[in-house]
């Protein structure tokens, strides 16, 4: 028992105050478990979890080997988010396994993060893991990205004086990277967006080889039923969302595309900007630089804040809003669409959109 290790340690008086707490606390969670987002500190911890099998720039790497970056993510979250952040590395890549492992390590943890993983393996393990008990799971492609995206692309046709229903979109991606994108641009009032992958326009009865992913985005996207390829697709578009570097870009392709384009290059691969009206990216000499430092500290601790039960939709476009309007309207401009990950309320306006959003939701647990 632990009063009986603390007394043979002869931790004093102190020492056996925080036994009787810690023992009161125990008692209280074998009868009320829901006690543990108000008498521990898991509503304040994140697990950054990956199996080293997508790093960014080295691809797999392995567990041990992406340890490093693991770390650095739950440093920044306990740096800009006040965040408890464990790395923990898998060791193993088997699905069932990774599964398993996460979810009984979920009584821990207020919040799980996956990082540098195979997409497929990561969206496979979000949707195993909804299954299980309430663990919100967030993946920097599939929930992080669409958000500070979407901000981006709302500022942008703020200052091109356009609509979100009006305009024509193009991504260029593989399936996996282009279905949260895709899910979250249609909530915001995109009707007409089309995913090209490396084979061109992905269709309805579209032949070659398919899964349920490209099904569904046949299903939800490229209404006019556009074929052909990326040269052929992009003609008219207003706006070119560039996820994946497995498709080849012709030069200037903005000379293509609708009056005052918009060009988002979330790649580390050289584009051929042309006339864009804006343009956006990953790179570090972006006038807008899509950083994902800007979205994931905010979202993290506003899901925590709540004691959320899932990450849905209605607190991801939460942050979307909050962050577009983090850039003053009288600033906004071609080279001033996201605010600077330097800005000092960035993380807290999130948190607070998040939080919120989850309360009107009806995902927050109030202990």
């Amino acid at each position: 028992m632990l009063e009986q290790v603390i007394e043979k340690k002869g931790t004093g008086q102190d020492g056996w105050a925080y036994a009787s707490l810690a023992m009161d606390s125990c008692r209280t969670l074998t009868n009320d478990p829901a006690q543990a987002w108000r008498l521990t500190d898991r509503w304040n911890n994140v697990a950054v979890v990956t199996d080293g099998s997508s790093v960014p720039g080295l691809g797999d790497i392995g567990p041990l080997a992406s340890l490093p970056l693991v770390e650095e993510k739950g440093k920044l979250l306990s740096k800009l988010a006040d965040i408890s952040a464990f790395p923990l590395v898998l060791g193993t890549k088997a699905l069932d396994d990774a599964v398993t492992t996460i979810a009984s390590l979920a009584p821990s943890f207020g919040v799980v993060n996956l990082e540098a993983m195979n997409e497929s393996t990561s969206m496979e393990i979000k949707l195993r893991l909804a299954e299980f008990d309430e663990l919100p799971v967030y993946h920097d492609t599939q929930d992080g990205l669409p958000v500070l995206s979407l901000a981006a692309l709302l500022n942008s046709i703020k200052v091109l004086g356009k609509k979100m229903s009006d305009i024509k979109m193009v991504l260029v991606s593989g399936e996996i990277e282009a279905l949260p994108m895709v899910e979250f641009f249609r909530l915001a009032g995109a009707a007409d967006i089309v995913v090209c992958d490396r084979f061109g326009a992905i269709h309805k009865g579209r032949p070659g080889a398919t899964n349920w992913v490209k099904e569904e985005l046949a299903q939800k996207t490229n209404p006019r039923q556009v074929k052909g390829n990326l040269a052929k697709i992009v003609s008219g578009a207003d706006v070119l969302v560039i996820l994946s570097p497995n498709v080849s870009l012709a030069k200037d392709l903005a000379s293509t595309m609708a009056n005052e384009p918009i060009i988002f290059n979330l790649t580390d691969q050289k584009v051929d900007y042309g006339q864009a009206a804006i343009t956006a990216g990953v790179g570090p000499n972006q006038a807008n630089r899509l950083n994902s430092c800007l979205v994931f500290p905010g979202i993290l601790r506003g899901v925590l804040n709540a004691r959320a039960k899932v990450i849905n939709a209605a607190m991801k476009m939460a942050a979307v809003l909050a962050l577009a309007k983090l850039v003053p309207e009288a600033e906004l401009g071609p080279n001033f669409i996201v605010p600077s990950v330097t800005k000092p309320n960035l993380v807290s306006v999130l948190a607070e959109a998040v939080s919120t959003a989850a309360a009107a939701s009806g995902v927050s647990r109030f202990i």
